[in-house]
């Protein structure tokens, strides 16, 4: 029996990946559309399902399930053609256009219509409590890449999309107030610094990062874009144009520690950071944090930290401990 070869999916280290990358593209196009044809933008229609249809395969058979979010999220096609299954139908997007999936909605956010991939690049933001997770996710005929997590913690997107839900739900929904909600969800979003900092924002460069080797300053700014992201120490290395052992030793004569410790360090703080600010589950905290057992993950915590992280979670007031990554 022949069998199912999945695409892999990997870190988008590139610019692409960029917070700074994502807020130019919100600025840019998603904005104006916005502006020009208000919440129609997220709003196409489904079309029935064409039997050659298939969800394309990525990571494993689990991975490329149709699933049901818990959270609102808005998509927004970058670049390409897009497919998606949404409610057992068709949804077909081209460069420019997006869609809002509801909570619960069954989706699977990639089709094949016959055998080969349609290249698609996506923006997906999805609606929490406290704020809004930001993803880029790029699929190509060879693999699926995905940015970092980027977490907004401004309960005031929360609002702003409850009451944009709330008024287009509405009866006699006012389609100048859903644009000027939106509009200023969107707005809102792109003057907001996303945790983690990336290594080059402002609050979060200094003197002594600026000396560092170009090579060991590359590797933080990948590491720090794919923080929760499966990365070998050969892609890392050959991202900063260096040896893997050159690029060990650089962090060992700088920082003191190897790759692997700051990553693990870096993930960790990710992690105390969202189980304080937010409502996530301590099993979703640990997959964005980029871990993907969660009993590795409690062990490392508690080892790190000195307490549970449901401890932490119980006392959101007190100060944490210090754990340097830079």
């Amino acid at each position: 029996m022949r069998t199912r070869a999945y695409l892999p999916n990997l870190p988008l280290l590139g610019e692409e990946g960029a917070w700074s990358s994502i807020v130019e593209i919100v600025e840019r196009r998603l904005l104006p559309a916005i502006e020009a044809v208000g919440d129609a933008v997220f709003s196409h229609p489904l079309q029935p399902l064409p039997e050659k249809a298939v969800i394309a395969p990525i990571v494993s058979e689990a991975w490329s399930r149709p699933r049901r979010d818990g959270t609102p999220q808005f998509v927004y096609l970058i670049a390409g053609n897009g497919f998606m299954l949404v409610d057992g139908e068709l949804l077909a997007l081209r460069t420019g256009e997006g869609f809002f999936l509801a909570k619960e909605t069954l989706y699977a956010p990639y089709l094949m219509l016959g055998d080969q991939v349609t290249p698609c690049d996506w923006l997906w933001f999805k609606v929490h409590p406290f704020g809004v997770v930001v993803l880029r996710a790029k699929l190509t005929p060879k693999a699926h890449y995905q940015s970092a997590h980027y977490v907004l913690v401004e309960r005031r997107l929360a609002d702003l999309f409850a009451e944009w839900e709330r008024e287009r739900l509405s009866l006699r929904p006012n389609r100048h107030l859903t644009k000027g909600l939106l509009l200023s969800f969107f707005g809102l979003l792109t003057r907001l610094l996303p945790f983690p900092p990336s290594e080059q924002s402002p609050s979060n460069v200094d003197s002594q990062h600026l000396s560092l080797p170009i090579a060991l300053q590359h590797a933080l700014i990948v590491l720090h874009r794919a923080y929760n992201k499966p990365i070998t120490l050969n892609q890392l290395a050959s991202h900063c144009g260096v040896t893997p052992a050159y690029l060990c030793r650089l962090f060992r004569r700088h920082l003191g520690i190897t790759p692997w410790q700051y990553l693990e360090r870096l993930r960790l703080k990710v992690a105390h950071y969202l189980l304080r600010e937010t409502s996530l589950s301590i099993a979703d905290v640990a997959f964005l944090a980029g871990f993907n057992d969660l009993r590795h993950f409690q062990r490392m915590f508690q080892r790190a930290y000195k307490t549970a992280p449901s401890q932490v979670r119980k006392g959101k007031g007190r100060q944490a401990p210090f754990l340097r990554v830079w």
